[in-house]
């Protein structure tokens, strides 16, 4: 019985540092030009704060990741929003779930 304590409390130790030392797929900087909305950048700090930035305006915010839902809240904004993300590779899809937000494919700085 000792045995397999021992085993179950090893498995748990390493699923525990495991957890630790993984990174959301957001962290780091992303940029696009938006045509109309200019150039947007994002910054995702892989620890749930975030920053928007365009030529009007900067503004830190937080996030959370659950699957592909990325839901953002802005110091500005009156209510989160939420977005359909991908990654691959170099390349950061949103697509603002309401479609009236700002969504497009940034890459990678």
């Amino acid at each position: 019985m000792k045995k397999y304590v021992a085993l179950f409390l090893i498995a748990v130790t390493l699923l525990t540092l495991a957890a630790c030392g993984s990174k959301d797929a957001l962290a780091g900087t992303w940029s696009a030009d938006l045509g109309d909305d200019g150039v947007i950048t994002w910054t995702f700090n892989g620890k749930g704060k975030c920053t928007m930035e365009n030529a009007y305006m900067k503004q830190d915010g937080t996030y959370t990741i659950d699957g592909d839902q990325l839901t953002v809240t802005l110091e500005a904004w009156s209510e989160p929003s939420t977005y359909t993300f991908s990654v691959d590779g170099s390349s950061l899809t949103m697509k603002e779930n309401s479609g009236y937000g700002i969504s497009g494919t940034f890459a990678k700085k």
